[in-house]
C-alpha cells in the first residue's frame, strides 16, 4: 500500500468530496492492553484537522505540502490513552475552497491507530462517521485568503465525544493518495492564561454596513460561499456593534448587550477554550484582534478579516475550543442575546516547540526586541514559514528568504525550509500561471492568474543560501528544471538594452511609494534580476547566466544612476524612447547594495548618506525629502543587513532598538509594516535575530 499506513484507506463520505466546508467527525473504537507502549495515530488530510482521544484535544494539523501531495502526521498519543477501550476522533474540516492556506483538493482523510507497529484501527474499516451538527455550513470566508469562519448552533450535553455511538454516514474510499513525510517539528499546545481588563456595553448603530471583498469576490477564480447564499453573515453583523467601556467587575456574569474584555500577555496565536453556561437560549460572539484601537476599544474587522467566532447556544453547560487557530492579544466575550456565566478562558497556542539556541541581549530593550522576535519566529514556522499566522498563514516567498536564516540560526536544522521548498516541487507547472512562473505563495490558489514576478527572484537566492545551509544539493538537482524555464520565462521581457521591461502581473518591490514605480523598466526589479542571475549561475555551473548577470548590471547603472542616487524607474514616452522618471526611493538605494550592483567603495558618497542621512530617524530628521521613504518588507531589512556586512555593529544595534522596540512593547512580536495597518505578527520580522545573535 503505502510506507505510512498498514490498512489506513482514503475516505470521505461518499459522493461529497466536493462539498463546500464540509465539517466532518470521523470516531473510532480501539483496545489498549499496554499503555506504557508507543502509541500513535497517523493522519493525512486534505484538510484541516483536530485530533481528539478520550474526549480530549490532542493535535491540529497537518503539515502543509504541493498540489496533490499529501504529508503524513505521526501524533503520539501515550498521555491520552487508557488501559483497556478508548475513543479517538477526527474532525476533519474539507474547506474546498480557494485559499491562500489550504488548497482546493477534493477531501479525504486517512488514518490509523498504532500500538508500535500493530494497526488498532483505520479509515475504511474501522471508522464511523457524522457531520458535525453544530456548525454553519454556508457561512462566509475569516478572509480573503483563508477558508470559512466558525459559527454555530449548539445544544449541550453532546456525548459524541466520549460515550456516543452514533455516526450513520456513508463511508467510501476515494483514490490513492501521494503520501510524503514531514520534517517539521511538532507544534507545542501550552495555555495561555489571559487577564480580565474590563467591562462594558454593547451597542447597536443603525448602519448599512459595507461589503468588502470577502463578501464580494466570490468567483469561479476566488470560490466560497456569495452572501445570498449564507445562512448569516458575521462581517456585517460586526459592522453594527460598538462598545462602551463601563465598570470592571470581577463577576463571570454578562447579559444581554454585555461584555467582557481580556487581555493575553502577548500577541498570540492558537484556539481559544472556555466555559458557558447560558440560563437562558444565548447569542455569543468572540471578537479579538491583535492591538487595541488609540480610541480605547477593540476593532475586530480593522485589516480585511473578520475576527469574531458566533455562537447560538441553548441553555446548559459547554466546554467550548476555537476549530482553527487564530491571532488575538485582546478578547471581547460579547452577549447579544441572552445571559451566561463565561469563565475560564484560556489559549491553546499552536506554535513552533521550543528553539535550540537562545540569543541574548545585553539591554532589557534589546531583550524585549529578541522575545518578540523568537515569538514572532515560533508563531510562523510550524509546518512551513508563513506571512503570518492570522490572515492569510500563507507560505510566502521573500518572506522565506529571511524566516530561513532564523530557522537555522534558532533550530541548527533546515527542516521547514526542506518542507517548504520541496513544496514548489510538486506540480511541474503551475495552474493559473505563464510558463516557468511559480506562485508567490504556496501551497495555495491562485487561480485568478496573479503572481509576482520578483518573488520568483527571491526564491533562487533563498536556494543560494539553502545550498550552504542544509548541503542539500539533491533538492538543488530538483529545482534545476524549474529555474531553468523561470530564467526562459524573464527572458520574454527583456528590451534592447537587455533590461526586464513591462513585467507581468504584480510587480512588487515595497510596502511603499516604490511600488507606484515599477513601471516600465523597474531599477530595483532588474537588480534583483541580475543578482538572480549570478546565483542561479552558480548554483549550476551556467557562465552564460553569469555573463548576462553582469550585462545587466552595467546597464542598471548606466541608466539608473543620477550622480546621487539611483532612479526607480522608466517610462517609454509617445515617441518610444525611455525616460527617466527622475523618482529615487530609499528602499531602491538599498536593493542596488542588496544586489550587488555598487559597493561601499565604488560608491562612497552613497553609502556615507545611507549610513548617516537615512534610517529610524529618517520621518524625524529628514536630509532628503526628495527621496520617498522605505517601510519594513525589505527595505529596513535590506538596509541592516547591508550595515551588519560592512560591520557596523553598534548602528545596526541602535537602528534595531529605533525600528522595533515599540512593536515589541505593543504586541510582544514584531509587525508586517511600521504601523498597525496589517498583520502585528509577521515571520520575516523574527529576522533580527540573526543580526543580534552575532553581535
Amino acid at each position: 500500500m503505502n510506507s505510512f499506513f498498514c490498512n489506513a484507506k482514503p475516505v470521505w463520505l461518499e459522493g461529497r468530496e466536493t462539498e463546500r466546508h464540509l465539517r466532518v467527525q470521523f470516531k473510532t473504537k480501539f483496545s489498549v492492553t499496554d499503555k506504557a507502549g508507543k502509541h500513535i495515530v497517523k493522519i493525512a488530510t486534505s484538510g484541516i484537522y483536530q485530533l481528539f482521544v478520550n474526549g480530549k484535544f490532542v493535535a491540529y494539523g497537518p503539515a502543509r505540502a504541493g498540489k496533490y501531495h499529501f504529508r503524513v502526521d505521526e501524533i503520539d498519543i501515550n498521555d491520552y490513552i487508557l488501559n483497556g477501550e478508548n475513543t479517538a476522533v477526527i474532525e476533519v474540516a474539507g474547506y474546498y475552497t480557494t485559499t491562500f492556506y489550504v488548497m482546493q483538493q477534493p477531501s479525504f482523510v486517512q488514518a490509523e491507530v498504532f500500538s508500535g507497529n500493530k494497526s488498532l484501527a483505520a479509515t475504511g474499516s474501522d471508522f464511523t462517521a457524522r457531520v458535525n451538527p453544530y456548525y454553519i455550513q454556508k457561512a462566509e470566508k475569516y478572509s480573503y485568503q483563508r477558508p470559512q469562519l466558525e459559527i454555530y448552533r449548539l445544544s449541550p450535553d453532546d456525548t459524541y465525544f466520549t460515550d456516543d455511538t452514533s455516526g450513520t454516514e456513508p463511508i467510501t474510499a476515494t483514490e490513492e493518495k501521494i503520501l510524503i513525510g514531514r520534517r517539521a517539528g511538532y507544534p507545542i499546545y501550552e495555555e495561555l492564561v489571559p487577564k480580565k481588563i474590563g467591562n462594558g456595553k454593547v451597542i447597536h448603530l443603525d448602519i448599512e454596513p459595507k461589503m468588502g471583498r470577502t463578501l464580494t469576490v466570490i468567483n469561479s477564480q476566488m470560490t466560497g460561499y456569495k452572501v445570498d447564499e449564507l445562512e448569516m453573515c458575521v462581517n456585517t453583523l460586526m459592522q453594527t456593534l460598538d462598545s462602551e467601556p463601563g465598570e470592571f467587575r470581577e463577576s463571570n456574569s454578562l447579559s444581554a448587550n454585555e461584555y467582557a474584555l481580556f487581555e493575553l500577555p502577548y500577541n498570540a496565536s492558537g484556539m481559544l477554550r472556555f466555559d458557558v453556561e447560558c440560563h437562558e437560549d444565548t447569542t455569543l460572539l468572540i471578537g479579538f484582534d491583535e492591538i487595541m484601537g488609540d480610541d480605547g476599544k477593540l476593532h475586530p474587522l480593522r485589516y480585511d478579516v473578520t475576527n469574531g467566532i458566533y455562537y447560538e447556544l441553548k441553555p446548559g453547560k459547554y466546554h467550548l475550543q476555537f476549530f482553527e487557530v487564530y491571532t488575538m492579544k485582546y478578547i471581547a466575550a460579547n452577549v447579544l442575546k441572552g445571559s451566561c456565566e463565561f469563565s475560564n478562558l484560556t489559549m491553546v497556542e499552536f506554535k513552533h516547540p521550543p528553539v535550540k539556541h537562545e540569543v541574548k541581549g545585553k539591554t532589557p530593550e534589546i531583550q524585549k526586541i529578541i522575545d518578540a522576535a523568537v515569538e514572532t519566529y515560533k508563531q510562523n514556522a510550524v509546518d512551513l514559514f508563513t506571512d503570518c499566522p492570522s490572515r492569510e498563514r500563507a507560505g510566502w516567498l521573500c518572506d522565506s528568504f529571511f524566516t530561513s536564516r532564523v530557522a537555522y540560526c534558532l533550530d541548527g536544522n533546515c527542516d521547514i525550509e526542506t518542507d517548504f521548498l520541496e513544496n514548489f516541487l510538486h506540480e511541474d507547472n503551475f495552474e493559473a500561471l505563464p510558463e516557468g512562473m511559480v506562485h508567490m505563495s504556496y501551497p495555495g490558489d491562485h487561480l485568478n492568474g496573479n503572481f509576482i514576478p520578483n518573488w520568483s527572484m527571491w526564491m533562487v537566492l533563498q536556494l543560494g543560501e539553502y545550498v550552504q545551509r542544509a548541503g542539500n544539493r539533491d533538492l538543488i538537482e530538483r529545482f534545476k528544471v524549474k529555474i531553468e524555464k523561470l530564467i526562459k520565462y524573464f527572458e520574454k521581457f527583456e528590451n534592447e538594452d537587455g533590461l526586464l521591461e513591462k513585467l507581468e502581473r504584480w510587480v512588487f518591490v515595497e510596502w511603499s511609494r516604490a511600488n507606484q514605480l515599477v513601471q516600465d523598466v523597474n531599477y530595483p526589479s532588474n537588480m534583483m534580476y541580475s543578482k538572480m542571475l549570478k546565483v542561479a549561475a552558480k548554483l549550476y555551473n551556467r557562465p552564460d547566466w553569469a555573463e548576462k548577470s553582469e550585462k545587466v548590471k552595467a546597464e542598471v547603472l548606466k541608466q539608473s544612476w543620477n550622480g546621487s542616487f539611483f532612479i526607480d524607474n522608466a517610462v517609454r514616452n509617445e515617441e518610444g524612447k525611455l525616460v527617466l522618471s527622475g523618482e529615487s526611493t530609499e528602499v531602491c538605494q538599498y536593493y542596488a547594495f542588496f544586489c550587488d550592483i555598487v559597493t561601499s567603495e565604488t560608491h562612497k558618497e552613497l553609502f556615507e548618506t545611507l549610513l548617516n542621512d537615512f534610517g529610524p530617524q529618517r520621518k524625524v530628521d529628514n536630509k532628503w525629502p526628495d527621496v520617498a521613504f522605505a517601510n519594513v518588507l525589505p527595505g529596513s531589512y535590506l538596509r541592516l543587513d547591508i550595515l551588519m556586512e560592512h560591520g557596523y555593529k553598534y548602528k545596526v544595534l541602535d537602528e534595531i532598538v529605533g525600528y522595533f522596540l515599540y512593536m515589541a512593547e505593543r504586541t510582544g512580536t514584531l509587525w508586517e509594516h511600521d504601523d498597525t495597518s496589517n498583520s502585528c505578527c509577521h515571520g520575516f520580522a523574527s529576522h533580527v535575530l540573526c543580526w543580534l545573535d552575532k553581535m
